[in-house]
């Protein structure tokens, strides 16, 4: 099961708790997952509503009739949602399980007949966990969660990839777009400018000249890192319309001693190991492909 915290403030929404308690919802499931703590829904989303004495516009009153209803508790098909009224930002771990527990009893409260929850257990655990957590070095396990979650990133982008690549689809969409994207420590959005665009847009030209076609998406990313992991696990696709290839310059902080010709060769072998890569996950035509990349290589020697 999913629990997630949502901080919100008035005109706001979004944004979880910071370093340290990051991953407090995924350790609060986990915890309950190992103590076989079952639930009618599969996501417990937790909206914490900070208090605004100062709200801006002219909808004060409807604010504070807002605020003065909550709690508000609402169950979907299969999820369950609080919206807890607080009066503070503290990010303090009692706070915060006191925050936890209203929660669930509020959960526990509004148990149907036939949900299998153990409301006792469930409390007992809860008081537990606080209890151990209190005692803990709750940096060395946010660190451990970090590296917990990355993990299971970058063997979920592996999956789809394999997915992708077993699939059988016909390549009907004309591409649209092309893009290059990077993720370096300490390196700005435009280390590789203007060779990024200005290539991509050369590249994508001549593959629009030639139909380049993909199967159910119009958009090519590319992500691009010191590290296929690294490069993999910043590959986020949320929608459908666009797919990642991945492409890996290790000795990044050596380009900005390059001259321009060499910035420009390793933009454009970047490029290429990218598109590779999404061309054979996705049986793109090869072919074509490699034409249009030997003759934007070609201009490149000029």
């Amino acid at each position: 099961m999913d629990i997630y915290f949502i901080k919100s403030g008035y005109n706001s929404y979004g944004g979880g708790f910071k370093a340290p308690f990051t991953h407090l919802g995924r350790i609060i499931s986990d915890r309950f997952e190992a103590e076989k703590i079952e639930f009618s829904f599969q996501e417990i989303e937790i909206q914490l509503a900070i208090f605004s004495n100062k709200p801006k516009g002219n909808n004060k009153e409807v604010y504070t009739n807002w605020f003065n209803k909550l709690p508000v508790y609402y169950r979907g098909k299969s999820m369950v949602r609080v919206t807890l009224p607080i009066f503070k930002n503290e990010e303090d771990l009692n706070d915060i399980f006191k925050w936890i527990h209203e929660v669930f009893e509020i959960i526990a409260r509004k148990k149907k007949k036939d949900d299998v929850l153990n409301v006792e257990r469930m409390k007992e655990v809860l008081i537990l966990l606080e209890t151990e957590l209190n005692k803990t070095d709750l940096w060395e396990l946010n660190k451990k969660y970090e590296s917990i979650l990355r993990q299971e990133t970058i063997a979920k982008r592996l999956k789809e990839r394999t997915e992708r690549q077993n699939r059988v689809i016909e390549n009907k969409r004309l591409i649209y777009d092309l893009r290059f994207y990077y993720r370096f420590e300490n390196i700005d959005k435009l280390y590789f400018t203007p060779y990024d665009h200005r290539l991509c847009n050369k590249i994508l030209e001549k593959l629009r000249e030639r139909k380049f076609r993909l199967p159910d998406y119009t958009h090519i990313y590319l992500s691009i890192s010191n590290s296929f992991e690294n490069a993999l696990y910043e590959a986020v696709r949320v929608e459908t319309w666009f797919a990642y290839g991945v492409a890996v310059l290790e000795n990044y902080t050596d380009y900005e001693n390059k001259n321009e010709k060499e910035k420009q060769r390793i933009v454009f072998d970047l490029l290429k190991q990218g598109l590779h890569d999404i061309a054979n996950i996705d049986k793109l035509d090869m072919d074509v492909l490699n034409e249009v990349l030997n003759e934007v290589e070609q201009g490149l020697m000029k």
